[in-house]
């Protein structure tokens, strides 16, 4: 995994890690109730942090670069000081600069502001921007098309000429739609969508849904004689009847050879 060499190149004396205070903790060894504390540290050498830790490291060992800073072995090693009466934070999060200074009897003093943090807030900011401005100008309406391939038209009794279609319409708000389709560029054309009698029937689409239809388009004789050969470019258009916004979606219509 390259998270802990991505961490620990973002790290400084003064960034705040999970530090064993082995000033305090050393010399380790097992305790028995009763015992005195004198003369050693308060490291029961119990284990618990290791035995809880996911990366599987000993933290008492100094800093690693495969902690992944989860925290569980503060929360382990302090329920065991708890238990033998014993202050917590054993373990606990410090800073490099912070250890040198108690090291050489100084006063310890956490920086939280200082040129790094202010870059990587400036940097988090940006990238925050950027994807809230990405989203905002998120489609909230997908339209697809799908020409039938077999057959690709159908000459009716009549001398029309049928297309068939798939439009599949993915609602991406968090309300029910309600849309009409139509199309344009096909003088005289008639849309019939399968699931419904009515010809200009409303099409209801649920809360981030992907509603398929299968839409026949037919044009009548008279204007089937004035297509171009092989195909004409044409456009859905689903229309929400709330919002009154469009959305086209360019096909061809297949008709025979002339």
């Amino acid at each position: 995994c390259p998270w802990p060499r991505i961490q620990g190149a973002m790290f400084d004396r003064d960034s705040l890690l999970i530090t064993y205070h082995d000033r305090r903790g050393e010399p380790r060894g097992p305790h028995k109730k009763g015992q005195p504390w004198e003369g050693r540290g308060d490291c029961i050498d119990c284990k618990a942090c290791v035995a809880v830790c996911p990366m599987g490291i000993d933290i008492r060992d100094g800093s690693q670069l495969e902690c992944i800073q989860c925290a569980l072995c503060i929360d382990a090693c302090n329920d065991i000081m708890k238990k033998v009466g014993r202050p917590k934070n054993l373990i606990t999060y410090d800073t490099f600069r912070n250890l040198d200074a108690v090291e050489h009897g100084q006063r310890a003093r956490l920086q939280l502001i200082r040129p790094r943090t202010i870059l990587y807030t400036a940097l988090m900011a940006v990238v925050g921007v950027i994807m809230l401005a990405a989203l905002s100008q998120r489609a909230l309406l997908e339209v697809n098309v799908l020409a039938d391939r077999n057959p690709l038209f159908v000459t009716l009794s009549d001398g029309s000429v049928r297309n068939g279609y798939t439009v599949k319409i993915l609602n991406k708000r968090y309300e029910t739609r309600h849309f009409l389709l139509r199309v344009e560029g096909l003088p005289g054309a008639s849309v019939r969508v399968l699931e419904f009698e009515a010809a200009n029937a409303s099409i209801d689409v649920v809360p981030d849904d992907l509603r398929a239809l299968k839409v026949y388009v037919t044009v009548p004789p008279v204007e089937a004689a004035k297509l171009k050969r092989g195909s004409t470019s044409f456009s859905f258009v689903v229309r929400d009847k709330d919002l009154g916004a469009e959305t086209r979606r360019a096909t061809t219509f297949r008709s025979p050879e002339r």
